[in-house]
């Protein structure tokens, strides 16, 4: 590798290599160790001032690797509701990195946010860093989504990663879970009720949760198919005594022409094991089955207010007291 050699130490290699050759001519053989010498230690200078290998404080990467960085797109399911994904970022270099800023972007979204938060990451180890979803393109085609990420460090040097991995298939999921919100708050605000109804008591306590969908007026039909089990929530068993179904079929269908339309779902817990509660994330995230229009089905997940998802969590402490 070329490296510059600053002038003053040029002229003072210059000027020792004259003098020990004029030495070497004026006493032989013995001072080829006082050259070598020289020269190692001339090596040796520029071996201390050598630039560090990686990128300059100015340089901007195209790709993460040249700065010892893998970077991923994520999302875990905790994150659906709160519409955040993850960039997970990877130092697979010898030095430590401090991450000032991140950007989300891409042919997948119309817009781009930024996290902008301190996050070290020391060498080797790896740091998922959530930052906000932009809104998304939905005029896009599945073959053309793509999400990019700018991460900028502390020293100055800024990586862009652009096509992101996404090794568990994050984006596609994404892109259709809002899209196919966007198609269905156009038609009706689809809402679940900020209170829930408790049934009976101890082991057959039964919470029970209203679904309402409001038409905004707007060309288009909504049909809410189903609402799916949780692994926290399930349907109650029916008071005939037959089994429960594994979702609750809603069949509601809403536009311009109907009015407002509510359903009630009974719920009891799927599991009572000690830690279902203490350690539960996605308990109250229903999967809400939808049609737009003559689409295929799709999936959403039901809008619950923080009460409501408490509410649910205290039920299922009394029917497994």
């Amino acid at each position: 590798m070329l490296r510059h050699i600053p002038p003053s130490v040029a002229w003072s290699y210059a000027e020792a290599m004259e003098q020990s050759a004029s030495a070497r001519s004026r006493r032989g053989r013995p001072t080829a160790r006082l050259t070598l010498s020289c020269a190692l230690a001339f090596l040796a200078l520029l071996s201390g001032c050598a630039a560090p290998t990686g990128l300059s404080p100015t340089t901007t990467a195209d790709d993460p690797s040249a700065v010892g960085l893998d970077i991923e797109l994520r999302q875990n399911r905790d994150q659906y509701a709160t519409h955040l994904a993850i960039i997970r970022v990877s130092n697979t270099s010898g030095d430590d990195v401090v991450v000032e800023r991140v950007e989300l972007s891409g042919s997948a979204f119309e817009t781009r946010t930024t996290r902008e938060r301190t996050s070290a990451i020391p060498a080797g180890q790896t740091k998922d860093l959530a930052v906000d979803i932009p809104r998304a393109d939905c005029d896009a085609t599945a073959h053309e989504l793509r999400a990019e990420a700018e991460v900028e460090l502390d020293d100055g040097r800024t990586v862009h990663a652009d096509d992101l991995p996404d090794p568990t298939h994050a984006l596609p999921r994404i892109h259709a879970a809002d899209c196919t919100a966007a198609g269905v708050a156009g038609i009706a605000t689809v809402s679940a009720a900020p209170e829930v109804r408790l049934e009976g008591a101890g082991a057959r306590t039964v919470a029970v949760l209203t679904i309402t969908a409001t038409p905004t007026g707007a060309p288009g039909r909504l049909e809410l198919v189903s609402l799916r089990s949780t692994v926290l929530l399930q349907p109650a068993p029916p008071s005939d005594g037959s089994a429960a179904p594994e979702e609750w079929p809603l069949g509601i269908v809403v536009d311009a022409s109907t009015g407002t339309r509510t359903i009630d779902v009974r719920i009891v817990p799927s599991r009572c094991d000690p830690h279902a509660l203490a350690e539960d994330k996605v308990g109250t995230l229903f999967p809400l089955v939808v049609r737009v229009d003559d689409d295929e089905e799709a999936l959403l997940t039901l809008p619950l207010p923080p009460g409501t998802a408490d509410a649910l969590k205290a039920a299922v402490r009394l029917a497994c007291a």
